[in-house]
């Protein structure tokens, strides 16, 4: 039997019972979606009342009823109550926390689904800064285990994950993307909190290099006090752990202590050792990094080059041994410390670090040298306006622009377009069963 709800929807009959005088209906709100497209955000997009509606963690062609959890003035969001007629495509999670977490979009499809949907989504989105040629794709060995890091928040003794688009926490046992040595030892970790009862832990932190693993326990910024009388540190053992205290572990501003094991993990690259910050950027999957830089390499050859957002300084070296001249710029001091002393172990390749903003520093770069190839790789807040301004002012001949979030990618492609034609576009795909790629866009100076 169907009723209508006070928004005048059809609402599915669930029970009726007598109270006194008073009949007491319950219902909840049925809607039955069709399917017929995947948003840029990963969620199945659909209709109801002529509404469009995004739906997470549906496939093309599927009908589904739905619980709508938000309405807006132009588009509903809504959670999947039952698949009615799954597609093809589907098939199940591997990780139990899947309906509830928010870090995988794709573990409801096979490799072959998500890379078209991959691809779909990023000819879509290039298009709007005028590209309509071929996408490339470039696959991850591992859809499972390649994260090197994660991020873990905590509280009121639960260690997990946001669910998405809310500050709800969900504690979790294992995730499925990162690696196994990470996995083993969460709950190791679970334990040491719980042993020491750390007041005011806000997010642990894991880096993997190699076979090496850094614990990271993130405090208030000023608590140093609280992190006092520290037990069973020795759980540890063969791991490196620290202790940090700030906002955000990335910050110049935090202060970050190593309480055990080594102060720096060491990565191995040919016959060189790379001494690693735990705190500065890396790519979270070690196979795919090394395929983008491969394919960044093979436009530098013999060229003078700008490494823009350089982070600690590992692609400046891959790039030196083949251009005439790099700069790299990193505006975090942890970092451009590591390119340095990476630096040191390469003084046959021409390097010049500059720790600073690339907004800052750029403009004064491209006016001292003739410099024929900027990379971009920015945060996924994309690039600063002086840093295109920059750029077309200078009249570079070529740029290469790495970008997990291709919203702000189209952004800065709009603009460069008036100066740039796209020539390329390829997906590396960095973070299997997520939504995120990275993306390479190569632009070549309008005649």
């Amino acid at each position: 039997m169907m009723f209508l709800n006070w928004r005048g929807e059809k609402a599915r009959f669930f029970s009726f019972e007598q109270r006194g005088v008073c009949d007491i209906i319950y219902f909840m709100s049925e809607d039955i979606v069709d399917i017929y497209d995947i948003s840029y955000e990963g969620a199945g997009v659909g209709r109801i009342n002529n509404q469009i509606v995004f739906v997470p963690k549906t496939l093309k062609n599927e009908k589904v009823r739905v619980k709508v959890t938000k309405r807006l003035s132009s588009f509903l969001l809504a959670d999947v109550d039952e698949v009615i007629c799954p597609s093809e495509q589907r098939i199940e999670p591997k990780c139990k926390h899947f309906e509830v977490c928010g870090g995988c979009d794709f573990q409801h499809c096979g490799v072959e689904s998500e890379r078209a949907i991959k691809i779909e989504i990023i000819k879509k989105e290039i298009s709007k800064a005028g590209y309509q040629g071929e996408v490339e794709f470039e696959e991850s060995e591992r859809r499972f285990g390649y994260r090197n890091k994660l991020k873990l928040e905590y509280e009121q003794g639960k260690l997990g994950f946001f669910k998405p688009k809310s500050r709800e926490l969900f504690e979790v046992e294992r995730c499925e993307i990162a690696s196994d040595l990470m996995n083993d030892i969460l709950p190791d970790v679970k334990e040491f909190i719980a042993e020491n009862r750390l007041v005011g832990l806000r997010s642990v932190y894991f880096k993997q290099v190699g076979e090496t693993l850094a614990i990271c326990f993130l405090f208030p910024k000023n608590s140093e006090k609280l992190a006092k009388n520290i037990q069973k540190l020795d759980i540890f053992e063969g791991f490196s752990v620290f202790f940090a205290f700030g906002d955000v572990l990335e910050s110049n501003s935090t202060k970050i202590y190593n309480v055990y094991g080594n102060s720096k993990l060491i990565r191995q690259i040919g016959d060189l050792q790379m001494a690693v910050d735990v705190s500065s950027f890396n790519q979270v999957n070690d196979d795919v990094a090394e395929k983008l830089y491969n394919y960044i390499e093979g436009f530098c050859a013999g060229k003078r080059v700008v490494n823009a957002y350089s982070g600690q300084g590992l692609l400046t070296y891959r790039l030196a041994q083949k251009a005439k001249f790099v700069y790299g710029v990193e505006y975090q001091i942890s970092a451009h410390e590591s390119a340095e002393r990476l630096c040191s172990f390469c003084r046959e390749y021409k390097i010049e670090n500059i720790c600073g903003k690339v907004e800052d520093c750029l403009k004064n770069i491209l006016l001292k040298d003739r410099i024929d190839l900027i990379v971009l790789d920015p945060a996924r807040e994309g690039c600063d306006k002086q840093v295109i301004e920059s750029i077309v002012g200078e009249r570079l001949e070529q740029v290469i622009y790495v970008s997990c979030n291709f919203a702000t990618l189209v952004r800065d492609l709009k603009i460069l377009g008036e100066f740039y034609c796209v020539k390329s576009v390829k997906i590396f795909n960095m973070f299997p069963c997520c939504v995120n790629m990275e993306t390479v866009a190569v632009l070549e100076r309008k005649a």
